[in-house]
């Protein structure tokens, strides 16, 4: 049998779940590209609930590439604003003032089949791209971010993290994929490259929709989507708490 029509069966029985719609305008994209460039993936599961500690994957990454260049595989969280201040004084008090602001994605992952110094760097480019600093820019700002982020692992670059499902057709590979308990709910994407000396080929952009179980998920989604509202509640509930331990401790 042709070893290319064997691939090609195995990567359809593997994508089973998929309907036949979606597969055939999969292979329609690659077919526009060179023979030695083909990439194909998808995602088992694009609804992921965060928050039961489980220890197995939250979704697991299969794909197809016949490509010799590296592969990077990129997941990104929803956007999120943070604000810099600074403290200076004015007519004789103390305030906050604005210098600056942080828009980036919640979460930035990278998967590779290899290692190299390129790649690294390729990778290490796109984290800082993908921040943006509104005021004055500052590499130094960035690099504490990136630091931080990357110490509570919503910022990884894991390198050789793609497993080949059948050593027979190497091809054919999978990644799982365990998102942090500390991940936002929200919009993700998913999104895969051929990378080698600069060149980059990506793919589609694939969509998970992240929720998280409890009420911390509640108060993070109410605070983001409605936050002129919550803002005005939490100062609200500040007053009050004052008020209350004001006149609890002058009774005392």
């Amino acid at each position: 049998m042709n070893p290319q029509l064997t691939q090609e069966l195995l990567f359809k029985m593997l994508f089973k779940n998929l309907t036949l719609l979606k597969i055939i305008m999969t292979f329609s994209f690659v077919a526009s590209y060179a023979e030695a460039n083909k990439l194909i993936f998808d995602v088992s599961n694009s609804q992921i609930t965060l928050g039961d500690k489980k220890k197995q994957s939250d979704f697991t990454i299969y794909g197809f590439s016949d490509s010799k260049r590296t592969l990077v595989l990129k997941i990104t969280g929803p956007r999120q604003k943070v604000i810099l201040q600074k403290k200076k004084k004015i007519l004789g008090m103390w305030t906050w003032g604005k210098t600056g602001e942080f828009s980036y994605p919640s979460l930035n992952h990278y998967y590779t089949n290899n290692k190299s110094n390129q790649i690294d760097f390729e990778i290490k480019k796109d984290l800082y791209d993908n921040i943006k600093l509104i005021g004055k820019d500052d590499d130094n700002l960035k690099k504490d971010l990136i630091e931080k982020k990357m110490s509570i692992e919503l910022f990884k670059i894991k390198n050789n993290s793609f497993n080949v499902i059948n050593k027979d057709v190497p091809s054919l590979f999978k990644i799982p994929i365990k998102l942090p308990e500390n991940s936002p709910a929200g919009d993700y994407f998913v999104s895969m490259s051929l990378m080698d000396s600069g060149d980059k080929f990506e793919t589609r952009k694939v969509k998970l929709t992240v929720k998280k179980l409890g009420v911390s998920s509640f108060i993070f989604s109410f605070a983001h989507k409605f936050s002129f509202i919550y803002g005005v509640f939490s100062a609200i509930i500040a007053i009050a708490l004052g008020v209350f331990a004001s006149v609890v401790f002058r009774k005392r």
